[in-house]
């Protein structure tokens, strides 16, 4: 079973989480690929937050949630695509020293929108 969809993030993320949530052993070298492409969309044009970028595709034809709920705006989108991306690059533990990067620089990104959200200067609940 092919994992990675370079269409789709959204498609890659969702293979990749099935697998790991059914057991589904992803071999080393598997994840450590996956792992590969999934840094390969980090701060990219269309990433929210400095996070991970979604394909053309994803933000084309919006994203469905494992609730089955349909996703169209843009900025769920990349938002829910980019904190998935950090949580199945957590979950691969791949050992890629590029992705360990860009989900740190993700992680850290995403949390200084957070904190300056609840400044005086943000609005707070908004990011």
């Amino acid at each position: 079973m092919e994992l990675l969809d370079k269409n789709s993030l959204a498609g890659t993320l969702d293979s990749v989480n099935e697998a790991l949530f059914f057991d589904r052993r992803v071999p080393k070298a598997e994840a450590r690929r996956l792992a590969r492409w999934l840094a390969s969309r980090h701060d990219l044009p269309g990433s929210y937050a400095g996070m991970f970028a979604p394909t053309a595709r994803d933000y084309e034809t919006g994203i469905r949630l494992f609730t089955g709920h349909r996703i169209t705006s843009g900025a769920a989108t990349g938002h829910i695509l980019g904190e998935e991306t950090c949580r199945t690059l957590r979950l691969l533990d791949a050992g890629v020293r590029d992705a360990d990067r860009a989900l740190e620089n993700a992680v850290r990104s995403m949390d200084a929108r957070l904190a300056e959200s609840e400044t005086e200067r943000g609005r707070r609940g908004f990011f």
